[in-house]
C-alpha cells in the first residue's frame, strides 16, 4: 500500500485549476453569448439599414425621374407653350409630395435679351423681366455685363413662386457652377437647395438640373455642347418630404439618417472635361464649387438639417453596429444608385438606442456556468491525497526515463566524435577493418596514380614571416588541396613539411584514377594562383605524377597512418623534385594513359636519382573537343 503523503498547499492546485477553468469557461461562454446577442442585433440593424436605403433609393429615383421625364418632353418639341408645360407637370406635382418646383430656363444671349423680355411679357406675364439678387438679397433687374442669361420662363406651381419667374440662374455663383457642370457633361446635376425662390430657404432640399440641347441628343464634344445648349430643366425637392415619404412604414426608431451625394460628386468630377479658353463664355465660369448634397434627418423630431463636415463625421462614427472601424466608418453606410450614380447614406444611433440593448441570455449563461463549476471542484477536493501519490510516481518514472535518454544521446555524440576523428586519419574502408579488430592491414594494388606536390620557396617565406603566419598560410593551402581531393574522389595520404601526397585508385579501386589525379593537378595550379593573389605572395608549386603498382597498409601499434610503399611512390616523388616550377611532370606510363584526352609537352629524357635517364612529359591541360 502506498504511503500517504502530506498535503501541502500545492496539492490544491488541481482543484484551483479546475475552479479557474470553470470560471474561465463560464466567462468565455458569457462573452460568446454576449457577442452572439450583439451580432444578432447587428444583423437586425443591417436589415433595417438595408430597408431604409432601399426606400430612399426608390423615392429619390422616382422623384428625379420626374425631372428626367420633363427634360425628355422638352427635347421632343422645339417650342413648348406655357399651358402645355403646366398640363404636363400637373400630375407629377400632385403625386410627388416632395416636389416643390418644376421649371424651364432657356438660354438667352445678351443680344436677344430685349426682344425676349418683350415677347415673354406678351406670352407669359406683362411684368416679366430678367432679374437677379443684389448684395442684400433684394430682387432687382439683371445687369447688362453678362454675355448670356438663363431666366426662369415657366415655373409650376405658379402660386407662391412668382419671384422665381424671370430669375437669372447664372446670376447665382453656386447655381452657375451647377449649370456649367451640366452644360459641359450633358448629365443631370444634383446639388443642395440654394434658395432659388427666397433669400433664406426655410428647410434644406435638393436642386436637380438637366441641360437641353438643340436637336435633342447630347452632342459628343465639349465645344458642341456649349454651342448647342438650349436651356435647363430644373426641379426643387423638399428634403423633409423626401425622407418622410421614403421612410413611411419603416422602423427608424432611435436612428438618425445622413444622406450625401459625395460618391456621385466624385464621379462627376472625374467626368468633368478640362476647362478650355472661351471668350464668349468666360463670364459663366463659376467662382465656387458645386454644393455637395448633405442632409441629416432626425427621426425623433422628424426634422431635416444641412449637415456640416463635423456633423457628418459624428454621424459616421456613431453607428449602431458595433463592428465599425475607423477612419472610414462604413458599417452603417450603404451606396445608393441614384439616376445612374452612387450616393451614400449613413445611419447613426441616438443615445436612447443604447438603453435598448439587453443581455439577459449572457448573464443567465454565466450564472449556470458558475453553479456547474462547483460540482467537479467539490469532488476533486476529496481525492487530493490519491492524486498526489500517483503524480509522484509518474514524476519519478519520467525523470528516470529523461536521464536515460540524456545519457544515451551523450554516448551517441561521443561515439560520433570518435568516428569522425578516425575518418580524418584513415580511409573509411580501412577504419572499418580496424574496428573489426583486423591486424596487419596490407594490400597490393596493381595500378594506382600517385601525386606529389611541393611548395617552391616556402623555406625562404618561413624566414620572412612569423611562425603563426607560416602555419596559417600552409593550412590554407593544404585545406584547399583537401577540398580538391574530396571533390575528385581521391585519397589524401599525408603532408611532409610543405609537400602534399595524394593517390587515386585505392583503397577502393576505380578505373579513372589517372584522369582524377590529372584533373586535381590542374586544379591545384589554379588554386595556388588564387591564393597568391589573396596573400600577395608569389606562391608556386611543382607537381609530379607516376602510375604503377604499390603496397598500402597500416603498420605499428600507435598513431596509425595509412601509407604507401613501392617504386611508383619513389618515382612520383622524383617527378616532383626534378620537375619545373609551376608545371606538372608525369612519367611515360601516365602519359600513355592520358595522351588521348589531355595535352602534353614532351620534356625528354632526364636523369632521375636511382633510376637513370627517364622520358618525362609536362601535362598542359584537357583537350578541347
Amino acid at each position: 500500500m502506498l504511503k500517504k503523503l502530506p498535503l501541502p498547499w500545492s496539492r490544491y492546485i488541481p482543484a484551483g485549476l479546475t475552479l479557474t477553468l470553470g470560471i474561465g469557461l463560464s466567462t468565455l461562454t458569457f462573452a460568446l453569448v454576449w457577442n452572439w446577442e450583439d451580432k444578432r442585433r447587428d444583423y437586425e440593424m443591417h436589415r433595417r439599414i438595408d430597408d431604409i436605403s432601399i426606400g430612399l433609393e426608390r423615392q429619390l429615383n422616382s422623384d428625379l425621374d420626374v425631372v428626367l421625364a420633363l427634360s425628355d418632353y422638352m427635347k421632343a418639341f422645339s417650342a413648348v407653350e406655357r399651358s402645355s408645360f403646366a398640363r404636363f407637370v400637373g400630375r407629377p406635382l400632385s403625386v410627388h409630395p416632395s416636389l416643390q418646383i418644376l421649371a424651364w430656363a432657356p438660354r438667352i444671349p445678351n443680344s436677344q435679351r430685349r426682344d425676349y423680355e418683350a415677347k415673354a411679357r406678351i406670352q407669359s406675364d406683362s411684368s416679366f423681366e430678367i432679374t437677379e439678387r443684389g448684395p442684400q438679397g433684394e430682387l432687382r433687374k439683371a445687369g447688362e455685363q453678362r454675355s448670356e442669361f438663363f431666366p426662369v420662363l415657366y415655373v409650376e406651381p405658379a402660386a407662391g413662386n412668382e419671384t422665381a419667374l424671370g430669375f437669372d440662374l447664372a446670376s447665382n455663383p453656386n447655381i452657375r457652377a451647377a449649370l456649367d457642370r451640366g452644360r459641359d457633361t450633358g448629365e443631370m446635376i444634383i446639388t443642395s437647395y440654394l434658395g432659388l425662390i427666397e433669400d433664406n430657404p426655410s428647410e434644406p432640399g435638393l436642386l436637380a438640373i438637366v441641360p437641353i440641347y438643340e436637336n435633342s441628343p447630347k452632342p459628343t464634344t465639349l465645344e458642341s455642347r456649349r454651342e448647342l445648349l438650349q436651356g435647363f430643366v430644373l426641379g426643387i425637392f423638399r428634403g423633409k418630404d423626401i425622407f418622410q415619404a421614403s421612410l413611411k412604414g419603416r422602423n427608424i426608431d432611435y436612428l438618425n439618417i445622413y444622406l450625401t451625394s459625395e460618391a456621385s460628386d466624385k464621379q462627376e468630377a472625374s467626368l468633368q472635361p478640362p476647362p478650355t479658353p472661351d471668350p464668349v463664355l468666360k463670364d459663366l465660369a463659376a467662382t465656387e464649387q458645386i454644393h455637395q448634397l448633405a442632409l441629416l434627418f432626425q427621426s425623433g423630431s422628424q426634422q431635416v438639417f444641412s449637415a456640416s463636415a463635423s456633423a457628418a463625421q459624428e454621424v459616421k462614427s456613431n453607428c449602431p453596429i458595433l463592428e465599425n472601424p475607423g477612419p472610414d466608418y462604413t458599417a452603417c453606410r450603404r451606396l445608393l444608385k441614384i439616376t445612374g450614380r452612387q450616393w451614400s447614406v449613413y445611419v447613426s444611433a441616438t443615445p436612447e438606442i443604447r438603453r435598448t440593448r439587453k443581455h439577459w441570455r449572457s448573464w443567465g449563461t454565466l450564472t449556470m456556468g458558475m453553479l456547474w463549476t462547483l460540482l467537479p471542484v467539490t469532488y476533486m477536493l476529496t481525492a487530493l491525497s490519491r492524486t498526489a501519490q500517483i503524480e509522484k510516481l509518474a514524476r519519478d518514472r519520467t525523470r528516470q526515463a529523461s536521464e536515460l535518454q540524456d545519457a544515451y544521446q551523450q554516448l551517441e555524440a561521443e561515439q560520433a566524435k570518435s568516428e569522425q576523428l578516425l575518418l580524418n586519419i584513415l580511409p573509411a574502408a580501412i577504419a572499418l577493418r580496424l574496428k573489426a579488430n583486423e591486424s596487419n592491414i596490407a594490400e597490393s594494388f596493381g595500378e594506382v596514380t600517385v601525386l606529389f606536390a611541393d611548395i617552391v620557396g616556402f623555406t625562404e617565406l618561413s624566414s620572412r614571416i612569423p611562425a603563426t603566419a607560416v602555419v596559417k598560410v600552409l593550412n590554407d593551402i593544404f585545406s584547399a588541396f583537401d577540398h580538391l581531393a574530396d571533390r575528385h574522389g581521391l585519397e589524401k595520404i599525408k603532408t611532409i613539411g610543405d609537400a602534399y601526397m595524394v593517390v587515386g585508385g585505392l583503397p577502393t579501386p576505380r578505373p579513372d584514377h589517372t584522369e582524377a589525379i590529372a584533373n586535381m593537378a590542374i586544379d591545384m595550379l589554379r588554386e595556388i594562383r588564387l591564393l597568391s593573389l589573396d596573400y600577395s605572395e608569389p606562391f608556386s608549386i611543382r607537381i609530379g605524377i607516376s602510375t604503377g603498382p604499390v603496397v598500402a597498409g597500416v603498420i605499428g601499434l600507435r598513431k596509425f597512418i595509412y601509407d604507401l610503399w613501392g617504386d611508383t611512390v619513389n618515382i612520383a616523388s622524383r617527378m616532383e623534385s626534378h620537375g619545373i616550377t609551376g608545371c606538372i611532370q608525369v612519367t611515360a606510363e601516365t602519359y600513355e594513359i592520358l595522351k588521348d584526352k589531355y595535352t602534353f609537352q614532351k620534356r625528354g629524357a632526364i636523369q632521375v636519382k636511382g633510376k637513370g635517364y627517364m622520358t618525362t612529359y609536362l601535362l598542359i591541360g584537357r583537350k578541347e573537343w
